[in-house]
């Protein structure tokens, strides 16, 4: 198994915490990450995939359980937020490597589980919520039959999202979903689409004030879980400033 940050094993093995390495690795993955920003803003390239409505989720018994689930856990902002996602992910992908859409979608579904109120984490034994969520993909996958190997794809993909950059090596899902999660919350990634393609996704599921709604929600992760990577982030590269700033109205 795979022990580099964000992974699962890392999870299992760390709790979350950030060693002196992980937050190297983190803020080197920063610095490439704006160095791609930067020169994606400069090429003002753009790109279209596809159409918002050719794009169907799957609808699957597992899928309608990880949909249940989020439902009845998340406030309307979050629900709204995991179902954008999706969205963002399938458009920007450029279709060159095949991907399980029902494992992304699971993982997007459940991604932010751990930061609601009903599964928020206990005590300080762990310190990432991303596992709350890899544990329920992986507890669903399990009860639908899935492999070993595509349930551990799937909770991997959950408990990788916070990195600032996923490489190929941890799977096209696992890439996709931290490209849709990021994208919705703060907007990174979101320059090649045209601005039709981003009203059509935000007008299916509107944002609700998720700015506003989610920063207090990222803060207090960030306050019970000082060694975490979302109080990393905050700290050395100010996502929540990222998210307040966002392309994104509100």
């Amino acid at each position: 198994m795979n022990n580099k940050l964000g992974t699962l094993s890392w999870m299992e093995r760390s709790g979350g915490k950030l060693s002196w390495r992980d937050r190297l690795a983190l803020t080197a993955q920063g610095v490439q990450a704006m160095a791609a920003s930067r020169k994606q803003k400069k090429s003002g390239l753009k790109v279209r995939f596809r159409e918002v409505d050719e794009i169907l989720p799957p609808d699957t018994p597992l899928i309608r359980e990880a949909f249940a689930l989020c439902q009845d856990a998340s406030a309307p902002f979050l629900l709204n937020h995991c179902l954008r996602a999706y969205f963002w992910a399938r458009l920007l992908d450029d279709g060159a490597t095949s991907f399980d859409d029902e494992a992304l979608f699971a993982a997007l579904l459940l991604h932010d589980m751990g930061l609601t109120d009903g599964h928020r984490l206990q005590g300080d034994k762990e310190q990432c919520f991303t596992i709350v969520g890899a544990r329920m993909a992986d507890q669903l996958a399990r009860k639908h039959g899935w492999a070993d190997k595509r349930a551990y794809m799937t909770a991997n993909a959950i408990t990788l999202h916070l990195n600032v950059s996923v490489g190929h090596e941890h799977g096209r899902e696992a890439q996709l979903v931290r490209m849709g999660s990021g994208a919705d919350v703060a907007g990174l990634g979101l320059g090649p689409l045209e601005k039709d393609q981003i009203n059509a996704v935000t007008q299916l599921y509107p944002r609700l004030d998720l700015k506003n709604e989610f920063i207090p929600v990222l803060n207090i992760e960030a306050e019970q879980r000082p060694c975490c990577r979302i109080a990393f982030l905050n700290k050395k590269m100010g996502f929540s400033d990222l998210i307040r700033h966002s392309q994104f109205g509100e």
